[in-house]
């Protein structure tokens, strides 16, 4: 049997090049793709250290796209030469919160994601239903390819907020998600400004040409006061998953957060009080719902400024050393500054 090279979760802080059999078709609706590229999450260094649910011996990896090259007996819109982008979260379309229209809510999501639960785009080739597979036109190259999903369930916030061009509008946290959206509210609202720790990432929003702060070297309160000539943000979107108690303090009375960021260790205090007196509008949603074709569209028309959002693209042998840039050291599993936005990595 032919084999690939792929990266594997074989523990926590292991993850290992290995030789695996290329996969084959079984089910029916099974498309076997050869990946042409695959990006590097914030989510996948989560499930490195053991701060995300896993699954040992699983080929990690969500951010991918591919070219098609078998697919079984029942697969009817996608052909082989086509190239694919690829949902990850796998809806099952049979339980209550699936057929309320609730998909990203689906009970099997957290059971049967690619890259986290079921083999993923880290390898030379990987297998996925054909529902999963979003035909990329000529327009977006391999590199785009590998975030349209991530685009996804940041248009899927999008649609929340509503977003209007008089607003002013405030984003924690200046990773991948805080980039895509200060990038869509550049595009809409009256004023954006961002926050982040990272030395990196805030000259990077600085590059992009955007207000930014340090909020553990400035007041950031008093800073968004002032930016918004004493009203605060109108849309304070939290994309960390630790910020939410600043979120409150900064977002102005009527106005609206979105905690999009996720991180299940953290716990905030708040007062109740304070988001019913000031009418504090508080949106929860997960994921992309319906917007992996919008997300395709935007990306073919380039409407948002990527320039600064790949540092690099690099083999997939060189993919564990690469999390280091992006802020893990594997080997000692701790956390160290930034140098990288988004790396992607060629098979």
């Amino acid at each position: 049997m032919e084999k690939m090279k792929a990266l594997v979760l074989k523990d926590v802080g292991k993850l290992v090049l290995e030789e695996r059999p290329i996969p084959q078709v079984k089910d029916p609706d099974d498309v076997v793709l050869k990946i042409k590229a695959v990006g590097i999450c914030g989510t996948d260094l989560k499930i490195v250290e053991g701060k995300h649910h896993y699954k040992l011996d699983t080929v990690l990896g969500h951010e991918f796209c591919g070219e098609v090259v078998d697919v079984g007996t029942h697969v009817h819109h996608i052909k082989i030469g086509d190239r694919v982008a690829v949902d990850n979260n796998i809806r099952c379309g049979f339980c209550d919160f699936c057929r309320m229209g609730l998909t990203s809510q689906c009970v099997d999501i957290k059971t049967s994601a690619l890259g986290v639960m079921r083999d993923g785009g880290y390898a030379e080739y990987t297998i996925v239903p054909e529902k999963q597979c979003y035909v990329l036109p000529d327009e977006i190259d391999d590199v785009a390819g590998t975030q349209v999903e991530t685009l996804a369930t940041v248009v899927n916030g999008m649609n929340a907020l509503k977003m209007l061009p008089y607003d002013y509008v405030h984003v924690i946290g200046f990773g991948p998600i805080g980039y895509l959206f200060a990038q869509f509210a550049k595009n809409i609202a009256a004023k954006v400004s961002v926050s982040e720790i990272d030395p990196f990432r805030l000259d990077l929003a600085h590059q992009c040409g955007l207000t930014a702060w340090n909020p553990h070297e400035v007041d950031l309160e008093e800073k968004v006061n002032e930016f918004t000539y004493g009203s605060k943000a109108d849309i304070v979107i939290e994309a960390t998953g630790n910020g939410f108690e600043e979120a409150l303090k900064i977002v102005t009375p009527g106005g609206t957060i979105l905690p999009f960021g996720m991180d299940s260790s953290i716990t905030a205090t708040i007062v109740p009080n304070q988001i019913t007196r000031w009418a504090t509008k508080i949106i929860g949603l997960y994921l992309g719902q319906n917007t992996m074709l919008p997300s395709v569209r935007i990306f073919r028309e380039n409407t948002l400024d990527m320039s600064h959002f790949y540092t690099k693209v690099i083999p997939l042998e060189e993919g564990p050393s690469a999390y280091k840039d992006l802020g893990l050291d594997i080997d000692t599993l701790t956390r160290g500054p930034k140098s990288a936005m988004k790396i992607v990595m060629i098979p």
